[in-house]
């Protein structure tokens, strides 16, 4: 036989062979069946990472329901006491070279008709001229305090502190001892309690 017919007959049988192999491998292996098989495999994780866990939810729930509003809480005898107490010592304590902090620093606490009468004080006070460039002050300092008047309803009160003073002159060195008493009014105002009066007693 011709080889020519030889090599024609091997390319054949070779075209045969890899044909046999392109089916078995593309149309046996990757079936309809087995592709929706493959697919359904590829879709069902994606679905569930979808789906929102239950756990987060809950969660957020919990922390939802935990969150509740601060309550003011309501001030009583003692609150009151404390800052009359205070209030005392600082609106008792001023020297003749503060410019009036005693009074000034205060205004906070007090209410509009205080404040007022705090700045009609300090502008009266600084119109007139200065008697002496002698250093003068005085300290004071809460030594007892007792409540006199206190009604939630009408939002007045009425606190009594006794106080210890010591008035120096020229030094802080040379001073005297002496007692007074101041009686200190609240009123709420807006509803915040306010000093309304500070009233110093008779030695």
């Amino acid at each position: 036989m011709d080889r020519r017919y030889i090599g024609v007959i091997i390319i054949i049988l070779g075209l045969v062979i890899i044909a046999g192999i392109i089916y078995v491998i593309f149309f046996l292996k990757f079936s309809p069946a087995s592709q929706t098989a493959l697919e359904e495999q590829a879709v069902t994780p994606v679905a569930l990472t979808q789906t929102p866990e239950p756990i987060a939810t809950t969660t957020a729930e919990q922390t939802t329901v935990r969150i509740s509003p601060i309550k003011k809480t309501e001030v009583g005898q003692e609150d009151l006491v404390r800052i009359a107490t205070a209030f005392s010592e600082r609106f008792g304590s001023f020297s003749n070279q503060s410019d009036y902090g005693n009074v000034r620093d205060l205004k906070i606490f007090m209410s509009t008709k205080m404040q007022n009468w705090a700045d009609s004080y300090i502008s009266q006070a600084r119109a007139k001229p200065a008697a002496s460039a002698i250093y003068y002050g005085i300290t004071t300092k809460a030594i007892a305090s007792a409540v006199r008047q206190f009604s939630s309803e009408t939002g007045q009160a009425e606190i009594f502190v006794k106080t210890q003073r010591r008035e120096a002159s020229g030094t802080t060195a040379n001073a005297t001892t002496f007692y007074q008493d101041i009686v200190i009014k609240f009123v709420r105002e807006r509803g915040v309690w306010k000093v309304d009066s500070a009233l110093w007693q008779k030695r």
